[in-house]
């Protein structure tokens, strides 16, 4: 037990150690909508003209991490060198890998961006080794990291998380569209392992670049989402994971947590898959896993008593809170009975951050995400209350 008040970092370092910390550290990520509404709910002042992610997620100003008493600032790589968004005549917006996104508006005003062109469809071998890859080497994607990481170490207390690469399996399918690349993972496996080969490079490459610049400043290495998982069962089985996927995830793991070692021996890595991953556990703690995000709380195989019993000594854990149902649709008292239930099953000894497990969405009431942080300043101290 620790009686002391710790700084973020400090409490995350203890944490993703294994070690009890004073209370439960916890991170957020949201998107545009939400953000904005949320400072609004604060009192904060408008932050306008934010740039928005793939995803609509936003980067979180000092003034809101420190009004929600988050213990994160999150980094990564900037697009390459002269680089912007391609709107295309036909309305999509393509990205860097000729990905084709629709702007899809929602009954409340907010939006998402729903992919409708996949480059590698029905590609051959010589048009997969033809086809224009990212230059993961490109300056322009580190240019003024250092700077701002070592302005975040300097000036804040908190924790430094990084992503600095594309996914694998995501990335793969993203270019080659899902249902055609689930069933030539069997009936063309030459041509799927051809493109997981080349986003591989590219990801070994963006992961180099990030780590030789601020490597020796990051705590946590976040892998790119693979999400390998649905609500009820992986979507692969575990051995095609091991012949099909995991040479390829091996290659950037090895890649991070040789660089980890290199600059910052403390760091950690850590993985985002939703779904139910439960199979696939095992493996990936052989392959050098820290930490397991994001704990989908309504997925089969995900109860947070059962992972904390069977890998709690092992495996470290980030996410946990539902935004599918408990977040847009609870009261904030049951925001609060969530977040106490996991801090009791994922907390003890050390080894848990808690969070909505992904980007907040449009639908959740700022109440909520205030909710959460109450309730983790009341309940999150150690020793916990079970």
């Amino acid at each position: 037990m620790t009686t002391t008040r710790l700084t973020s970092r400090e409490r995350v370092l203890r944490t993703i150690n294994h070690q009890e910390p004073d209370r439960v550290p916890w991170n957020l990520s949201l998107t545009e909508d939400i953000y904005h509404r949320l400072r609004q709910y604060l009192g904060l002042p408008p932050d306008l003209d934010k740039p928005v992610g793939v995803w609509t997620e936003v980067s979180l100003a000092p003034d809101l991490i420190d009004a929600m008493q988050l213990d994160f600032y999150y980094v990564g790589l900037k697009p390459p060198s002269g680089w912007k968004t391609v709107e295309a005549p036909d309305g999509l917006r393509y990205d860097e890998w000729g990905i084709g996104r629709a702007k899809i508006i929602r009954d409340d005003g907010s939006y998402y961006y729903e992919m409708e062109k996949c480059p590698l469809a029905n590609a051959t071998l010589e048009q997969i080794e033809e086809y224009p890859w990212p230059d993961p080497y490109d300056p322009g994607r580190v240019e003024g990291l250092r700077e701002k990481v070592l302005d975040i170490r300097r000036n804040t207390d908190k924790a430094i998380m990084a992503k600095f690469s594309n996914s694998i399996w995501e990335q793969s399918w993203w270019l080659y569209g899902m249902q055609a690349w689930m069933i030539d993972l069997i009936d063309k496996p030459h041509i799927v392992s051809a493109i997981m080969k080349k986003v591989t490079g590219v990801a070994v490459g963006m992961m180099e670049a990030g780590m030789e610049v601020v490597g020796d400043l990051v705590d946590i290495v976040r892998l790119s989402g693979e999400d390998l998982g649905t609500q009820i069962a992986p979507m692969i089985s575990p051995k095609l994971f091991n012949t099909m996927v995991k040479p390829h995830f091996s290659q950037l793991w090895d890649c991070a947590r040789q660089k980890l070692q290199e600059k910052n021996p403390a760091g950690k890595l850590m993985l985002h898959s939703c779904g139910n991953v439960r199979p696939f556990i095992p493996t990936w703690i052989e392959m050098g896993l820290d930490i397991l995000d994001p704990i989908q709380p309504r997925a089969r195989g995900m109860e947070p008593e059962d992972l904390k019993r069977d890998f709690g000594d092992r495996l470290a854990f980030h996410g946990g809170l539902d935004i599918q149902s408990t977040l847009p649709f609870g009261t904030p008292e049951e925001v609060a009975a969530e977040v106490r239930r996991y801090i009791r099953a994922l907390a003890p000894g050390g080894g848990y951050i808690i969070a909505p497990a992904h980007n907040v969405q449009s639908d959740v009431p700022p109440a909520n995400l205030v909710a959460i942080r109450d309730t983790i300043q009341e309940f999150g101290n150690y020793p916990i209350e079970r």
